[in-house]
């Protein structure tokens, strides 16, 4: 077994517990009070594993609420439940108050990544740490939180001594999580597919097509790179949300219009029919269509795939006209599930809502919609294609009239960060 797979599939975990139940000598139940550990215990080869396992539930604390949120703020689902986020989000308001738990969480995870690296290069030697693979995992980990805040936050703020501490462009994350992934293949091989994807995804997002494109053209059609949830320890909130609680449906939303059985990207259960605890959301009103996409506690989510990439390809060959390409790429996409090929599209064509699916661009907002559903994705690309949907959209609720495009940097920032006000923050993107 690979050293990324046991770290993926847990088995540190009991080696971990089984080293500090057995360390030492005499009975441990003797221990009045063992104290904090202290953070010099830390510096052991030994526990390097022990590292990068927290630091992936780091990222696991947050990919699963950036899927809820967008969700709830996006066209992927109705927000049909009784929070007081759910409220402004399914009408497209991305409330200051209620934006925080993303931007905390991956703030912490990729400040934790680089604390775990500086650690690892202060206790191996260096023809050790230049190939060690938790380095290069935990630069990935690093990539996919830098790249959370930029798809996300109209704003972003890294405050440090070294650096500017104020309200800067997203872009400045995009380009955190370039260098991030970067350094992921420079520790051996074991973790460069999961690079190469990470960086096509952020090239993508900083416009840079051409090298969007090599790197995407070095990820396989099943390559995925998962965040991991587990039963016990740390749950998929999407599966809780859906299947515990009815805080958002399917009901009424493109997703929905092709399944089950047109397309097995997006499995849905029509709770109207049976086979659900309830047939309405939390809200008492919203029909509850289920996603069964993460139908567990431990479901994973896919944070980097071979599937994003062909949608990178397909995407950069409408943007220079070439259908042929496009349609090369999404059929490639389209039998990662068997589904059938599509034919060339007539035009290029222009974004629409409701989605037509009869043009170049309509046909991959489909598909990249389909293809990464409830992903955490989409507000993203509503932003950056100034989306028609933005444009007082509506899935169940009336949405705004101008629907946000981009979360405001939380007010849980700005009343503590002395740098830049609320009003401030929550005035929107500074970089266009």
């Amino acid at each position: 077994m690979k050293v990324a797979d046991m770290i993926r599939r847990g088995v540190w975990a009991p080696l971990v517990t089984l080293f500090f139940l057995t360390a030492g000598c005499g009975d441990l139940f003797d221990i009045q009070n063992p104290g904090e550990i202290l953070d010099e215990d830390l510096n052991d080869p030994n526990l390097i594993p022990v590292l990068i396992v927290g630091l992936s539930s780091d990222v696991s604390d947050f990919a699963d609420t950036q899927a809820f949120d967008v969700a709830r703020l996006t066209d992927e689902l109705a927000g049909s439940g009784s929070y007081a986020d759910t409220g402004p989000f399914r009408v497209g308001w991305a409330d200051q108050d209620y934006v925080a738990p993303v931007w905390e969480q991956a703030h912490e995870a990729r400040w934790m990544a680089e604390l775990h690296i500086a650690r690892i290069e202060s206790v191996l030697e260096a023809g050790e740490f230049a190939t060690s693979p938790y380095v290069a995992r935990a630069y990935v980990f690093e990539g996919i939180a830098h790249r959370a805040l930029g798809e996300n936050y109209c704003q972003v703020v890294y405050s440090t001594p070294e650096e500017f501490s104020g309200l800067q462009p997203r872009t400045v994350a995009f380009q955190k999580a370039v260098t991030a992934f970067t350094n992921a293949m420079s520790f051996g091989d074991e973790f460069d597919e999961a690079a190469h994807a990470g960086l096509a995804s952020v090239y993508a997002a900083l416009g840079e097509w051409t090298q969007a494109v090599q790197h995407a053209n070095q990820v396989s059609d099943d390559f995925v790179f998962d965040i991991f949830y587990d039963q016990i320890d740390n749950n998929n909130v999407m599966f809780v949300e859906t299947h515990n609680r009815h805080e958002m449906s399917a009901y009424n939303t493109y997703a929905a219009s092709v399944s089950p059985d047109f397309d097995p990207r997006a499995p849905i259960t029509n709770c109207e029919l049976g086979g659900c605890p309830n047939d309405v959301g939390a809200d008492g009103v919203t029909p509850h269509w289920r996603q069964e996409k993460y139908d567990a506690y431990g479901t994973e989510i896919p944070g980097l795939s071979g599937k994003e990439a062909r949608l990178i390809e397909a995407e950069a060959a409408l943007r220079s006209n070439d259908l042929p390409g496009f349609t090369t790429a999404i059929n490639q996409l389209r039998a990662i599930w068997n589904l059938d090929p599509i034919d060339q599209p007539a035009s290029v064509g222009a974004l629409e809502y409701p989605n037509a699916y009869d043009d170049g661009w309509s046909i991959l907002d489909g598909e990249r919609m389909l293809s990464l559903w409830i992903e955490g994705r989409r507000l993203w690309d509503l932003h950056r294609w100034d989306h028609p949907f933005l444009n007082g959209g509506t899935v169940v609720w009336d949405g705004e009239p101008r629907r946000d495009s981009c979360m405001p940097v939380p007010a849980a920032e700005c009343r503590v960060n002395p740098n830049f006000t609320c009003q401030e923050a929550a005035a929107g993107t500074i970089d266009g």
